[in-house]
C-alpha cells in the first residue's frame, strides 16, 4: 500500500492509508488480511483476485522503511488527522486509470492488441467525480492529503448496516494494557515473522519495568488463569503465567506475568489490574520484561491445539 503510487507521499499520507485500513477492517480481519485481500495488493488495476476491487498497490514490495512506520501506526506513534475515516482514493490517479481504460477499448474496437497495464484496466468506467458521487450516498469528505481524498462514514445517511459498521468499529478499539507512560517500547508486531525460527509471532509485546501494572484492555470475563512457569510442556514454560479473558467469541490473552491479581470467572471491566508484568526470565521465554498481550478469535480448542486466529488489536490513541 506504502509501496504503491503513493511511495513518494509524506507520512502524514502513509498515516492516513493505515489508518483508513484499519477502521475498514471486517470483524476478526487483521490488517494484513485487509491491505492484501484485494484492497492492497497485486498488479496496478487488478480486480480478480481475490477481492474484486481495486487494490491500492502495485507489485512494488514495501521497503523496511514502509513495515517500520506500519509498526509505529500500530503502536500509537503517528495518529491519523482523520479518525473516522474508512476509505480513500486519488482523483487524478482514477482519472488517468479511466482515460487508459477508454483507450483500451477503443483499440478493442479497432482489433488492436493491448498492452498488459491495458488489458488490466479495460473494465474501469468511472471518473474520480463518479466516485465521489457514489461514495456521497454514504459517505463525507473528511479531507485531502497529498492530493489523496479521506472518507467517512456519514451519520446524516447512514443505513442501519452503517451503523452496525460504527459500532463495530468503536467495539474493536482497545486500551492500552500498560499505561503508555510506562511503555519503554513496542517490540514484534501481530503476524511478524521471527528471524531465529521463522515462526509468526501472533501478539504484541509491550517492554515495560518489572512490577508494571497490566489492566484490562475490554471487560470481560476471565476464563483461566495458568502458570505455565514450572510445566512440563514447552508451550506452557514459554508463557509463564497467563491469564485469558473472554469477550464475546474473542479472547485477549495476557503472558509472561509476575503475579495475577483475578480469578477464573471473575468479571472485570476495562481498566481493571490483571496482574504486573515479570522480571526477565522468570515468567516464560524473552530477554527483557515485557507483557505479550494477544487479540484471538476463538478459545483454545483440541481440534486445532491452538486458539482462533491472531487478530492485529486496535489500541486506542491517546
Amino acid at each position: 500500500m506504502l509501496a504503491s503510487e503513493n511511495g513518494n507521499g509524506s507520512r502524514a499520507l502513509w498515516a492516513e492509508l493505515i489508518g483508513s485500513q484499519l477502521h475498514a477492517r471486517k470483524p476478526g480481519e487483521t490488517l494484513f488480511d485487509r491491505i492484501t485481500a484485494g484492497s492492497g495488493y497485486g498488479p496496478q488495476g487488478e480486480k480478480s483476485w481475490p477481492g474484486k476491487v481495486r487494490p491500492v498497490a502495485t507489485e512494488q514490495p514495501a521497503l523496511p522503511v514502509h513495515r517500520k512506520f506500519a509498526a509505529e501506526v500500530l503502536a500509537g506513534l503517528h495518529p491519523a488527522q482523520f479518525p473516522k475515516a474508512v476509505a480513500f482514493f486519488e482523483p487524478a490517479q482514477q482519472d488517468k486509470v479511466l482515460r487508459i481504460a477508454d483507450r483500451a477499448r477503443e483499440k478493442l474496437k479497432q482489433g488492436l492488441p493491448l498492452t498488459k497495464q491495458e488489458e488490466r484496466l479495460r473494465h474501469y468506467t468511472k471518473s474520480a467525480d463518479d466516485i465521489r458521487a457514489d461514495w456521497q450516498k454514504t459517505m463525507r469528505l473528511a479531507g485531502t492529503i497529498d492530493g489523496v481524498e479521506f472518507y467517512e462514514m456519514s451519520r446524516m445517511r447512514m443505513s442501519p448496516e452503517d451503523h452496525d459498521f460504527a459500532a463495530r468499529d468503536e467495539a474493536r478499539k482497545l486500551a492500552w494494557p500498560i499505561a503508555r507512560t510506562e511503555i519503554n517500547r513496542v517490540g514484534d508486531q501481530v503476524m511478524e515473522v521471527r528471524p531465529k525460527t521463522g515462526e509468526p509471532h501472533k501478539g504484541v509485546d509491550l517492554f515495560a519495568k518489572p512490577g508494571t501494572p497490566i489492566t484490562a484492555a475490554r471487560s470481560g470475563r476471565v476464563k483461566r488463569v495458568v502458570d505455565g512457569r514450572g510445566s512440563d510442556r514447552e508451550a506452557a514454560r514459554r508463557a509463564g503465567l497467563w491469564v485469558d479473558v473472554e469477550v464475546g467469541k474473542q479472547m485477549d490473552r495476557y503472558l509472561h506475568l509476575g503475579e495475577a491479581k483475578v480469578v477464573p470467572g471473575q468479571k472485570i471491566k476495562r481498566g481493571d489490574l490483571i496482574g504486573v508484568v515479570a522480571e526477565a526470565k522468570t515468567s516464560g521465554t524473552g530477554k527483557g520484561p515485557h507483557l505479550h498481550f494477544e487479540v484471538r478469535a476463538g478459545d483454545y480448542t483440541s481440534e486445532r491445539q491452538d486458539y482462533g486466529e491472531p487478530i492485529n488489536p486496535k489500541f486506542e490513541v491517546v
